[in-house]
């Protein structure tokens, strides 16, 4: 009798025990609802199946549905993933998603998962978890923003997860009219894709497409406005490289806005930056502000713009409508704290108070320029800054630049290209110009001595002027000077070996010019390195690596993306080398000027002093795709003299090459083909002989076990080879003028041609033996084995000539490990080739044109 009572007493047991649950979910705005009854209709084809070729982590979208209704102030998703493989079992086995739970409520209408024809609901209050992660807390800025996270329990290969939710709400700080951005790209397959805008009829919605996006359809429907998109295909963009400049976009998107001119966008922004009655705090700073420069109202935006950049540290709380409304000046100046809205608007106060014309500026740091070719919208912009005009002369500030010194007239701001100036009649954008951007200039002074018994010094002097000097200075505001040290440092040891600091650097920060100076010393410990082409020679490699390194490379010849430009930026850079003795050098110069950057280079010596004086100019942000030729061939130029290799014999002077090796050796490039035109002859002979007659045809064994492995190796030793013929520097033309002009050049002459034929020899060698094992050719067993012991004896000889013509030559640990391996090669792979029953019955087959011969 009271058993009957057992499950309602559970009932209500569970109901009391998930109730904190749903409250919490509630109180964060989430929700279990039905699905909504404004959806326009759709019908996806479920019988579709995917490309497995096309899917990488281990699941797709059997379905993305995405409904849009401007008057309910709502967006609807519908996903359906298909579970493909284990990959997907733990790439897609989780829901989440973003709200901000200060004007949305997100409402979950379906969770479940179809398996073998059965339905098995996953849909719970319980079963998710509200995180509020705050992503960019580490950029000091608080947003609010949640998380609804599910991990969906019992997921296997082959389910197929479907869910369905829909986000309501609005931040209030916008007006009543529609703009947003509709993204059509995706990493995944997707099979049934739709997406719609319903609105009404009296909303004017222009729309505008980015990177071949789909325009959407209008229809009409239940008296809306239906705008509707089914592509067929969502194509992946091609991968973004990291070196493209900001702006660069290549996802296909189409913006949408009722918005036609930027006017009322500025109209819109007044109301939001509206300040009210001045706080008494405030007013006492700006009075006595007043009152310590007079009628000097430059010196008092000076002060202004000190205060807030440096006294107001940069923190942004920015739930709800505070992500576009600031907080009141009053209430900054008391907290000390504020983001980019926040400082802006407390610094036009300040000016305005004074007499001083200034209003915010809204601009964004990613999409600079490319602005122009948006739908003005209000959410177009990330950052904002101000616009002042004193005395004719009009100043871009950006209040949350820190350590920003010198005058009001030298004040500068990042690359943001263009801003839309918060003042009433605004309806354009305005262009940032890029002035007083300042130089860097830096000196590096070699001393070198005569060999390695004493060491050499270093000194390095770097002089940054405003922009550079601002930056720098911050930068050594926020690490230790330990830390600076050791990264100047690691970067010196990584360029020249054995380096040791001589002492602390030396820090001169000349505030009223904006200037910034860091001074490093340096001693080189065995700075001479042993030039292995010629006895007695020493090397030693100067590089302008500070320059090289500021021209990225392009990844490939068919690079189709803009490249990117470190600016403005100005380098003037001079590498001193004080030599042991007098020096002579070859006249060396580069000149290249366009409009996207100017590089110049020249080379002067005087007596034992070398100066090599690098100059760099940026004037754009980039590199177009049509001018990537024209800037690879200068980087390339510049590679060849962005570092020299001075060679110093004291018996017999000194030399000086590029440390690009610059110019080809066609007397070695001539004798390269000549030796491979000859041992490919012999080859072609060798090929045709057999060991067994053409009538002896057993079936060959099919190439397997060990024979794989062996296969393998010789089918990539062609192009391993090749590449260490390559870059031994044969074929340059520093290294062949190195060689003839040796003391004992005619013996070093014929070493190197010896070296450069056997590994001709070897080359051609390895291609042949690929074509021997893969046509399984009587033959194959006797030439590997030879080649094997060829590869070992050329490594051997090859070393030991180098160490008979340098003195005290000492054996690198490469070659002691080449020559290892070459041994440990041969004891294995020549064993298993003589005694190998597999290795018998494959490589039976005869050339087709061997001499019968009767057995």
């Amino acid at each position: 009798m009271y058993r009957s009572y057992y499950p309602y007493i559970l009932k209500w047991l569970l109901m009391l025990l998930c109730l904190p649950l749903l409250l919490h979910a509630q109180r964060n705005n989430f929700t279990i609802t039905p699905a909504p009854k404004w959806l326009a209709p759709y019908t996806p084809d479920l019988n579709k199946k995917p490309n497995l070729h096309d899917i990488s982590s281990g699941y797709c979208l059997l379905l993305l549905e995405e409904q849009h209704h401007a008057e309910k102030k709502s967006v609807y998703q519908h996903i359906i993933r298909q579970i493909v493989s284990e990959a997907g079992v733990q790439n897609g086995a989780e829901v989440s998603v973003d709200y901000d739970p200060a004007y949305e409520q997100l409402q979950f209408h379906q969770l479940i998962i179809r398996r073998d024809g059965k339905v098995l609901n996953k849909l719970s209050a319980g079963q998710f978890r509200i995180l509020q992660q705050e992503k960019e807390l580490s950029r000091f800025i608080y947003s609010g923003v949640y998380t609804a996270y599910c991990i969906i329990e019992d997921v296997r290969k082959g389910d197929q997860i479907e869910y369905a939710y829909t986000i309501t709400g609005r931040n209030p700080i916008f007006e009543d009219k529609y703009f947003r951005t509709f993204y059509f790209a995706a990493s995944e397959p997707i099979l049934n894709y739709y997406k719609c805008l319903i609105a009404s009829t009296a909303r004017n919605i222009q729309f505008r497409s980015f990177n071949d996006a789909p325009m959407p359809v209008k229809k009409t429907w239940q008296g809306m406005n239906l705008y509707e998109w089914q592509p067929k295909h969502i194509a992946e963009p091609e991968r973004v490289d990291y070196r493209t400049p900001s702006w660069y976009d290549n996802y296909a998107y189409v913006e949408a806005s009722e918005y036609t001119s930027w006017e009322p966008i500025v109209n819109w922004a007044l109301l939001v930056n509206a300040t009210h009655d001045l706080s008494p705090a405030l007013q006492q700073k700006i009075a006595a502000w007043q009152k310590e420069t007079g009628n000097n109202k430059a010196l008092y935006m000076q002060k202004a713009i000190r205060f807030v950049q440096d006294d107001i540290r940069y923190m942004g709380i920015e739930m709800g409508e505070y992500s576009h409304r600031p907080s009141q000046p009053g209430k900054i100046l008391n907290q000390r704290f504020g983001d980019c809205k926040d400082k802006s608007l407390l610094l036009c106060t300040i000016l305005q108070a004074n007499g001083i014309d200034a209003s915010m500026a809204y601009v964004n740091t990613f999409a600079k320029a490319s602005l122009s070719e948006a739908l003005p919208s209000p959410v177009l912009f990330n950052h904002v800054i101000v616009s002042a005009n004193l005395s004719g002369n009009h100043y871009w500030i950006d209040p949350t630049i820190n350590y920003q010194r010198g005058t009001i007239d030298n004040l500068t701001v990042p690359d943001y290209q263009l801003a839309l100036i918060i003042k009433k009649g605004t309806n354009a954008l305005s262009s940032i110009d890029q002035r007083y951007n300042g130089t860097v200039r830096i000196s590096e002074t070699f001393v070198l001595p005569e060999s390695n018994k004493k060491p050499a010094h270093l000194q390095v002097l770097s002089n940054y002027s405003l922009q550079f000097a601002d930056d720098q200075r911050a930068n050594f505001a926020e690490n230790s000077m330990k830390d600076q040290e050791r990264a100047f440092l690691d970067y010196y040891k990584g360029l020249y070996g054995d380096v040791r600091a001589d002492s602390g650097l030396q820090i001169e920060d000349a505030e009223p010019e904006d200037r910034f100076e860091v001074g490093e010393y340096y001693t080189i410990h065995n700075p001479w390195k042993a030039d292995t082409t010629a006895a007695n020679r020493q090397q030693f490699h100067v590089q302008a690596r500070i320059l090289t390194d500021m021209l990225p490379r392009v990844p490939d010849d068919n690079h189709t993306q803009p490249l990117a430009l470190k600016y403005p930026y100005a380098l003037d850079y001079t590498i001193t080398l004080q030599m042991p003795n007098d020096w002579a050098m070859d006249n060396t110069s580069m000149h290249v000027k366009n409009k996207y950057y100017r590089i110049d280079f020249t080379a002067a010596v005087n007596g034992r002093t070398v100066t090599l004086h690098y100059q760099y100019n940026s004037y754009q942000d980039h590199v177009p795709v049509d001018y990537l030729t024209n800037y690879v061939d200068d980087r390339n130029q510049l590679a060849e003299i962005g570092g020299f290799y001075l060679y110093w014999d004291p018996t017999a002077g000194s030399s000086t090459s590029p440390a690009g090796h610059k110019g080809i050796s066609w007397v070695m490039l001539v004798l390269c083909l000549l030796f491979a035109g000859i041992f490919s002859y012999m080859a072609v002979r060798f090929y045709h002989r057999s060991v067994f007659p053409l009538q002896y045809n057993p079936e060959s064994w099919a190439i397997g076990g060990w024979l794989l492995l062996l296969g393998f190796s010789i089918t990539f030793s062609p192009l391993g080879i090749l590449v260490d013929l390559v870059r031994s520097g044969f074929f340059s033309n520093a290294t062949w003028e190195a060689v003839v002009h040796a003391q004992d050049a005619q013996v070093r002459l014929l070493v190197f041609i010896a070296e450069l034929a056997c590994n001709v020899f070897l080359c051609v060698y390895a291609v042949l033996l690929v074509l021997l094992f893969f046509r399984k050719r009587d033959t194959f067993p006797a030439a590997c084995i030879v080649f094997f012991a060829a590869v070992l004896s050329v490594q051997v000889l090859d070393y030991i000539a180098v160490s008979a013509l340098n003195n005290n030559y000492a054996w690198s640990r490469d070659q002691i490990t080449n020559i290892s391996r070459g041994i440990i090669g041969a004891a294995i792979w020549i064993p298993y080739l003589l005694r190998s029953e597999r290795v018998r019955k494959t490589f039976v087959v005869p050339h087709p044109s061997a001499v019968q011969r009767n057995w």
